[in-house]
């Protein structure tokens, strides 16, 4: 016989299926691949999917050497990529492909802060001094460019 009272259940948060969408019907190629990584990053990685979670932020990347760029529009749990640099925006990222992927192998140290004192992190170091990388409106958004780099690294 069955008993068809209240029963308890247990409680689980049942994760958005989507935490990446695309603007675009056809995003390009570079959009698609960092929509991927970063969802990847976020599901893997609790600390990353803590950061998402609360960052609000809209970050434009170029990719100087094959003129192409992305605008990541981050709004507290999901990501809209948009192929293009799209107005405004609270950061913009400027460097070669090259530059652009060794972000994402920057480790994570102590206090969340991305670690400059290795091999990756000296030459990301070396190249924002060159100016070879560019980061338009870091010193304002300081706390943004760290957590979008703590998101964006797979470290």
């Amino acid at each position: 016989m069955h008993d068809p009272g209240p029963h308890p259940m247990a409680r689980r948060t049942v994760e958005k299926a989507t935490l990446v969408t695309y603007a675009s019907k056809e995003p390009s190629a570079f959009a698609e691949m960092l929509g991927g990584l970063i969802e990847a990053n976020v599901r893997a990685n609790p600390q990353k999917r803590r950061d998402f979670d609360v960052l609000k932020a809209r970050v434009g990347i170029w990719v100087t050497d094959i003129d192409e760029g992305v605008t990541l529009v981050f709004d507290a749990g999901h990501l809209i990529v948009y192929n293009d640099l799209q107005p405004p925006r609270t950061i913009t990222i400027r460097a070669e492909a090259e530059t652009v992927m060794s972000l994402s192998n920057l480790k994570i140290g102590v206090f969340g802060l991305p670690v400059y004192y290795d091999g990756v992190g000296r030459g990301v170091a070396l190249k924002l001094l060159q100016g070879k990388l560019k980061i338009d409106g870091m010193l304002p958004n300081i706390a943004t460019v760290n957590r979008v780099t703590r998101i964006f690294s797979v470290q």
